[in-house]
């Protein structure tokens, strides 16, 4: 006999866990769990029917044996990783409310904390559809720590060569920590050590104005390049700096 409409309303979390579970149809890279969270053993029995005789593309279904420390037992859905996972697992929940009653899913990943909507873009960022782009939890947070770093050295670049800007050089450029610039009749390229407020950058650096040296003739040719800024050498650095700006960058010779 089946389940009828509304018959399984308050025995169902609106929670979906993604990606938490080992699958036991296949390699964790080829495919995704979807667990559901049920009130008893037998609603997770009658879960495990309905989506079993449903139409969904599924690999496999399973109830745990036994509940969670929080009491609930889990139905656990198998499919393929593919471009179409995360639809199939929206579309099972669409499908289990003319049992369970209307709720407001939310999904977790194995890669965050936290849960989002399942039916927002933002959740999309966490659910791997590809095998091959699979990560475990610390590979992602090191992919997300590398793009967070690498964000800010091109936004530290990018106030880099604005503040150039105030300079009489006709092109520069920063790549792999580099700084090359380029004058009306010579080319410098230096190693960028720190850029911002003078006080607190040279502090930082460990260097202060009474361990000034004397021009030699390169740095010379870089300050006629430079115009109205100036390039000076202290200790084993050399600073750049505007008079009428409190912002230096602390470069080193390459």
């Amino acid at each position: 006999m089946g389940i009828k409409q509304g018959e399984l309303k308050d025995t169902m979390l609106s929670k979906v866990s993604i990606d938490e579970f080992v699958p036991k149809t296949g390699d964790v890279e080829d495919v995704i769990t979807a667990g559901f969270y049920v009130s008893e053993s037998e609603v997770g029995n009658d879960v495990y029917k309905y989506i079993s005789n449903s139409t969904a593309d599924v690999r496999d279904v399973e109830v745990s044996p036994n509940p969670n420390p929080d009491g609930y037992y889990m139905v656990f859905v198998e499919m393929d990783r593919n471009p179409e996972a995360l639809s199939k697992i929206r579309e099972i929940c669409k499908d289990l409310e003319n049992v369970a009653g209307s709720l407001r899913w939310q999904g977790k990943t194995h890669l965050i904390d936290e849960y989002h909507s399942l039916y927002e873009d933002d959740i999309e960022k966490y659910v791997i559809l590809e095998p091959a782009k699979y990560m475990d939890k610390e590979q992602f947070d090191a992919e997300q720590v590398a793009a967070q770093e690498a964000a800010e050295q091109q936004d530290n670049s990018n106030k880099i060569l604005e503040f150039l800007r105030d300079s009489s050089l006709l092109e520069a450029g920063i790549n792999d920590n580099k700084i090359v610039m380029r004058g009306s009749r010579d080319v410098a390229q230096l190693e960028i050590v720190n850029f911002g407020p003078a006080k607190d950058i040279m502090a930082e650096v460990g260097i202060n104005e009474s361990a000034i040296k004397p021009l030699d003739s390169t740095l010379r040719m870089f300050n006629s390049m430079l115009g109205e800024m100036r390039a000076v050498p202290i200790d084993d650095y050399i600073v750049v700096f505007h008079p009428s700006q409190d912002n230096v960058l602390v470069t080193k010779q390459c």
